[in-house]
């Protein structure tokens, strides 16, 4: 199985549903979810800093990425298999060490990244069904 196969299939199963459905509920592009996504995990990587140097360098990504966000929102943007792939094992290592250590923080981090990286390589956001936003009117009961 090649790893675009693999990449396709992760973002098939796990990543693009939940965003198209975000995308319908708030009536936002796929890129402007994937730039949000970006800002959260900057904001993440903010919080999570233990050192000043670390701290500065998020807080300017973090900047870097709202004024992204604001100024580019509905831009279309690139994303790459093999850093999707590279996230993707990250998030994976980060969940193994959480089974054996009982750390959990930071995963977080990963899962943003992996949302915003498969909002981006979204095309069409299928339009919300008539079904789901219809008004269903019930018999009255006597």
């Amino acid at each position: 199985m090649s790893f675009a196969k693999i990449d396709h299939w992760i973002g098939k199963t796990l990543f693009v549903p939940p965003i198209i459905k975000l995308c319908q509920l708030t009536r936002q592009s796929q890129f402007a979810v994937s730039r949000l996504f970006w800002f959260i995990a900057a904001l993440d990587g903010f919080y999570r800093a233990e050192t000043l140097l670390g701290s500065v360098l998020w807080a300017g990504l973090s900047v870097l990425m709202m004024f992204a966000a604001a100024q580019r929102a509905d831009t279309p943007n690139t994303s790459f298999i093999f850093f999707r792939l590279l996230a993707m094992v990250m998030l994976v290592v980060d969940i193994v060490r959480g089974f054996a250590t009982g750390e959990w923080a930071g995963i977080e981090f990963w899962v943003f990244v992996l949302i915003a990286e498969y909002a981006a390589i979204i095309r069409t956001i299928p339009p919300k069904s008539s079904a789901d936003s219809a008004i269903k009117v019930s018999e009255p009961t006597p």
